[in-house]
């Protein structure tokens, strides 16, 4: 019995090996017959395809051809799918025969659910995405789910050249449907450089061998695209436009051979509106004025060095600059925020303190050219002017300064030595070197290069006096010269120069999250080490503050933006800012302010044109000087109501008379002399 069971069992098994291959064969051997034939507007649509990849794609860059997914048919035996999509297949496969034979694009095929696109540092230029809407599934799955996967590969390009081909069955116009592609793609993906191939009619054809060419005199191929700045449009579709025909006649051929990738964003954008979010603090986004409408929305209006850059791009495309709420400050969580916002299209620009790097350039958005260039650098306390007592006290050093008083008190006591000895001379010597205090007079008055009262008149003591008087002639020489030179250029102290020595000073570290966050990923082990071992620490949130701490008290380091200290200095009034701001010699790291854009917007390419032409001509160096002139004239304002303040009424009347009668002599006194 279990014999039989046995058998009965293997007998199964056979049977299932036996028609898996039967499928196997049966399934090579339909696609192997059909390689060789296509219906005429497949044959046509591959033909159209392969022209528009030779004159409008770039050769020698990747050419990225998408297939709907074999798991969006709703069939979930692969057997019934193959046989289903057999005819695309066979078309696709048509092409990219074709397409390999040229050798001029490096050709990666993807699909949904198979191996993701690989990434490489070089944009995609070229996309050729086809849609089967025979599939049992949405428009949205078919197309959406290619493009949702693609665009999270750091080589798409959405301003890239794409095409969109449809084939296949549906009761929709072409237009229609090419209108909804359109929609999908820019929704999506902020896709405008499109051309949407259609059949003019959409219908089911029985096979034809590839060598049957008749057709009717409507059949076409459509192709579509749209405008999304055109008319007064402000990226908003209204209808697509039919650029061209592929008419359906020997090898075919487009009929009015126009342009098929015009220019989508015109010179004159005719006051669409543009979304501004902005993050960073003055000099780079000032506020400059709010108020709210009647509708209850709050209008901002910003200046600075990173939104007026913004403004002169904005007012030549004849954009209107709609400003968000902005964030004027360097906290993490409104980085955040302005982020999410840009994703999410909330926005379509942010500006301000964007430092170009890694984090910025990125599958979600796009970086425009850097628009200011420098180095972050770590401010420190400026040197303090030596007080002029401690210089005198420092041209020399301790040792010789102590040797110099203990060669005073040894000449004095070898003068009283020598005017008080036994000489056998009959000669006597003076009076005034045979009295201690008097020799110590003598001794000072030679020091200071004083005449002494009385020469000395024996022959010992006119040796030792001449000794004497060489040695302070050469002291004395010695610190004229270095005491001179400190009243020509006064001496200040020891400068900081490195993290080991403003390690090892009583100077503050003023430490902000984001900035340390930025520098730490910079692999700087100099300043790693600096903020692990440095014990005097505060956290400086508000940057000014640190800054004008730093100029003020001269007791803080912390990072900052040469512009932004510069800045500081003269919003304080000082007009020479190189005496109270330093750095350290080494630069931490070269740094670039940029915009940053919805990955695929199109005004990229122009506002790159655009703020080049701006920087060429200096229109940001104009803005940095008049706005570092208006915070100093403004201190100066601060200052001179402060002073009137603090005097008397009457006075100041008085001398507001005063002026205005000095005025008005000097007027006709002019007026006398014409």
């Amino acid at each position: 019995m279990s014999l039989q069971l046995r058998k009965s069992h293997v007998k199964g098994n056979m049977m299932d090996i036996n028609m898996t291959l039967l499928f196997v064969v049966f399934t090579q051997g339909v696609l192997t017959e059909s390689n060789n034939i296509l219906t005429t507007q497949q044959l046509h649509t591959a033909l159209c395809v392969e022209t528009i990849a030779h004159r409008y794609f770039t050769p020698g860059s990747p050419l990225v051809i998408s297939l709907p997914g074999m798991g969006q048919t709703g069939i979930h035996r692969p057997f019934l799918g193959i046989l289903q999509h057999r005819d695309h297949l066979q078309m696709v496969n048509f092409l990219l025969e074709n397409l390999n034979e040229r050798t001029t694009w490096t050709i990666q095929i993807f699909q949904p659910e198979g191996d993701e696109i690989i990434d490489t540092s070089v944009l995609h230029h070229s996309y050729i995405l086809f849609v089967w809407l025979d599939m049992e599934v949405t428009l949205n799955r078919t197309l959406g789910d290619q493009v949702e996967i693609l665009k999270y590969s750091t080589s798409w390009n959405p301003r890239g050249r794409f095409v969109v081909v449809v084939s296949g069955h549906s009761s929709e116009p072409p237009q229609l449907l090419a209108s909804l592609i359109c929609a999908m793609l820019w929704q999506v993906a902020s896709i405008a450089n499109i051309v949407v191939l259609i059949p003019n009619q959409i219908a089911y054809r029985s096979l034809k061998t590839v060598t049957s060419l008749q057709t009717a005199e409507f059949d076409t191929l459509n192709l579509y695209t749209w405008f999304p700045y055109q008319s007064g449009r402000c990226g908003q579709l209204e209808d697509v436009t039919l650029l061209d025909e592929w008419m359906l006649e020997h090898n075919g051929r487009l009929s009015n051979e126009v342009d098929l990738f015009p220019i989508k964003v015109p010179n004159d954008l005719v006051g669409c509106p543009i979304r501004v979010a902005t993050y960073g603090i003055d000099p780079y986004v000032i506020l400059t004025d709010n108020y709210t409408r009647n509708d209850g929305t709050t209008v901002y209006r910003l200046g600075g060095l990173s939104v007026e850059i913004l403004s002169l791009v904005c007012e030549k495309m004849n954009l209107k600059t709609v400003f968000s709420p902005p964030s004027i400050n360097l906290e993490l969580e409104s980085a955040i925020t302005q982020l999410s916002d840009l994703q999410a299209g909330i926005t379509d620009v942010l500006t301000g303190i964007i430092i170009l790097s890694a984090a910025a350039v990125n599958p979600t958005y796009d970086a425009t050219v850097t628009y200011t260039y420098g180095y972050v650098k770590m401010i420190v306390p400026c040197p303090k002017r030596i007080p002029g007592m401690e210089k005198i006290m420092t041209t020399f050093s301790l040792s010789v300064w102590l040797m110099m008083v203990l060669v005073l008190l040894l000449t004095a006591a070898l003068f009283w030595w020598a005017g008080n000895g036994p000489y056998h001379s009959v000669l006597k010597e003076s009076h005034s070197y045979k009295s201690v205090s008097h020799c110590f007079y003598s001794v000072w008055a030679v020091l200071m290069g004083v005449s002494v009262p009385k020469q000395p008149t024996t022959s010992n003591l006119r040796v030792l006096f001449l000794l004497y008087v060489c040695y302070c002639f050469a002291m004395s020489t010695v610190f004229q010269a270095l005491f001179v030179s400190y009243l020509v250029e006064p001496a200040h102290e020891k400068k900081i120069k490195t993290f080991d020595e403003l390690q090892d000073s009583d100077v503050i570290y003023g430490y902000h999250p984001i900035v340390d966050l930025f520098l730490f990923t910079a692999e700087f082990p100099a300043l790693q080490k600096f903020s692990e071992n440095k014990k005097l620490k505060e956290e400086c949130t508000e940057v000014r503050k640190c800054v004008q701490r730093t100029i003020t008290k001269n007791d803080m380091a912390s990072f900052t933006y040469p512009e932004f200290s510069t800045y500081v200095a003269s919003e304080l009034g000082i007009a020479d800012e190189s005496t109270v701001i330093c750095y350290l010699e080494e630069n931490l790291i070269s740094a670039g302010l940029t915009m940053l854009l919805k990955k695929g917007n199109f005004f990229l390419d122009r506002i790159n044109v655009l703020i080049r032409r701006c920087l060429e001509a200096g229109f940001l160096e104009k803005y940095w000087s008049e706005l570092q002139h208006g915070a100093h004239v403004r201190s100066m304002d601060k200052l001179t109501d402060n002073l009137v303040r603090d005097v008397e009424p009457e006075e100041v009347n008085g001398r507001i008379w005063g002026e205005k009668e000095m005025s008005y002599h000097s007027e006709k006194d002019e007026y006398d002399n014409m």
